[in-house]
């Protein structure tokens, strides 16, 4: 629960939180349409919303806003942040909807097979059809990373908040 009160502890905090909130809500209700838009991603996806686009853009958003500033909390204690279940997070819910039906995919693959030419034969299609069938998923599982660093972090800077007191005895 500290994770999610931290945010709104002072001023500054609100302010900062209310910002990236809405910075990342906007990004996330533009990216998450592209498994049904394609590659024709910007103010053209606000017409394909439907409730679970936005729910999941605002779960991300939440989330990922709550995380930021536990990050700036860490570092202006200079502690160290946990980041790799976030960015795993963050990746697989900006990523998965552009490798459905964007040519992203199609490019990173063809760079790989430059390098591994029988690697990649035939998988592009294997990965897409695999991101359209299991978006939702897929997106869940960006969430559970997401809450999972929200954890993770909270932990790290609720044990260095008690580690403080027990030094300051």
């Amino acid at each position: 629960m500290y994770a999610f009160q931290s945010p709104v502890q002072d001023s500054h905090s609100k302010r900062r939180t209310a910002i990236l909130f809405s910075l990342v809500l906007v990004v996330h209700l533009v990216v998450l349409p592209a498994h049904e838009l394609g590659s024709d991603i910007g103010l053209r996806s606000f017409a394909h919303l439907n409730l679970r686009i936005a729910l999941f853009a605002f779960l991300f958003a939440t989330l990922e806003s709550v995380l930021i500033n536990l990050w700036v909390q860490l570092i202006r204690k200079k502690t160290h942040c946990r980041t790799a279940p976030a960015a795993g997070g963050i990746v697989i819910g900006i990523v998965s909807p552009l490798l459905c039906c964007t040519p992203l995919l199609p490019t990173i693959l063809s760079f790989i097979a430059i390098l591994f030419p029988s690697a990649v034969s035939g998988m592009g299609l294997k990965i897409q059809y695999a991101v359209n069938v299991y978006q939702t998923e897929l997106l869940l599982l960006a969430l559970v990373l997401l809450l999972f660093a929200i954890v993770q972090n909270a932990w790290h800077l609720n044990s260095g908040d008690v580690m403080a007191g027990h030094h300051k005895e």
